[in-house]
């Protein structure tokens, strides 16, 4: 696998989170930082995720809550479903990200650091999270007291 590293413009675009649970509030951590239309679909939801600028669909998934989406993450904790999500979002042409399947997925989420209009994003193509996660908290130590905030 080898994933090209680009930046989306996601001002308009409609992102949805399959799952409700820990995986998904760390991916809704960063995507917030980007995106403002994102919708968490999960019978359950945690309370973290309730206090985050999100629309909460709190319901298991069925194949509408894809409808105009731009992005797609798949967080539940079922594998098989997770691969359903996958064929679904892929049978409408609509990129997603597998958390617990790397070679399932259309993209994948880097490590990422921003401050104000500057962002930095750490990947290792999806095999070494712990290491790309390193690599940004040093990245963020070497920047974090820079003046310009953009």
């Amino acid at each position: 696998m080898s994933f090209l590293p680009i930046c989306l413009n996601v001002s308009d675009i409609k992102v949805v989170i399959i799952g409700g649970g820990r995986v998904a509030e760390q991916k809704l951590r960063t995507i917030l930082l980007y995106a403002p239309h994102v919708f968490v679909c999960a019978p359950q939801i945690t309370e973290g995720i309730r206090h985050l600028p999100v629309t909460c669909l709190e319901k298991p998934y069925t194949p509408d809550v894809l409808e105009d989406a731009g992005l797609v993450y798949a967080c539940t904790n079922d594998r098989a479903l997770n691969h359903g999500i996958a064929a679904d979002c892929r049978a409408r042409r609509v990129p997603v990200c597998v958390a617990d399947d790397p070679a399932s997925c259309d993209f994948v989420s880097p490590a990422v650091f921003k401050k104000g209009h500057m962002s930095v994003a750490v990947s290792s193509d999806a095999r070494e999270a712990r290491r790309s996660v390193a690599w940004r908290d040093r990245i963020r130590k070497e920047f974090e007291h820079d003046c310009v905030d953009g």
